[in-house]
């Protein structure tokens, strides 16, 4: 209802989705891959790697925001003639929430003109997926601040988890990482956390890496060996 689509991109378009990407780590504080990585991942995943990228539509974010407007103007003076002829507590409430959703409506007309002059069609987020037989890795996104009202990043994971798992049979979508850390609202990985929260998920800790000798005497002669080697 705001304009935005998510559509699959190729290669030629990787320098988007690494500017993305790139623009989201120095606003968070993580390094970032270039466009080149990205195609060597698509070379090497084929068909089980998936770039998705949200974009917004200027024209038919205005076309549907005015509609709205109108929808609610109309609202509200229907609204407001009730309560002129009959006061009521219930009457004042709804006046009073469907003239402050009117003012969102127009403040959020009144920013389009500082968007258009971006462009028609504007990117605002950007995610990679990897498809395994049994689940679907959601590995790689970013998003850009200044559209964070347009949810696109929330639109993308609707597409992914709708076309790469549900239409495919694919019972497991996993968000993959997050920082471990769920009592601390000032952690670096706060937001992220959050984000995958709002899903309705559930946390896996992993076992992590482990080594299991099943040969003493060669694990023991190969460790002696590393060591000497790089004295």
């Amino acid at each position: 209802s705001m304009g935005v689509h998510v559509r699959e991109i190729g290669p030629d378009e990787f320098d988007v989705f690494a500017d993305i990407e790139r623009r989201t780590g120095e606003r968070r504080g993580f390094a970032t891959r270039g466009a080149d990585y990205f195609r060597q991942f698509k070379q090497a995943y084929g068909a089980d790697a998936h770039f998705m990228l949200a974009e917004i539509h200027i024209a038919e974010y205005v076309a549907d925001m005015t509609a709205k407007r109108e929808a609610l103007q109309a609202k509200v003076a229907r609204l407001q003639a009730k309560y002129d002829e009959r006061p009521t507590t219930r009457i004042e409430r709804q006046l009073g929430e469907e003239s402050r959703n009117l003012a969102a409506a127009d403040k959020r007309l009144a920013e389009v003109e500082g968007y258009a002059k971006k462009g028609d069609v504007l990117p605002a987020a950007a995610s990679m997926f990897v498809s395994h037989p049994n689940e679907v890795v959601y590995q790689y996104s970013g998003s850009l601040e200044e559209y964070k009202p347009f949810y696109a990043s929330a639109l993308i994971q609707y597409e992914a988890m709708l076309h790469l798992c549900v239409e495919q049979g694919v019972s497991r979508y996993n968000f993959y990482g997050i920082s471990g850390v769920f009592d601390d609202p000032n952690d670096e990985g706060r937001g992220v956390l959050e984000f995958k929260q709002g899903f309705n998920g559930y946390v896996e800790q992993m076992v992590g890496k482990f080594t299991l000798p099943v040969d003493k005497f060669r694990f023991g002669v190969s460790n002696l060996a590393h060591k000497l080697l790089h004295r």
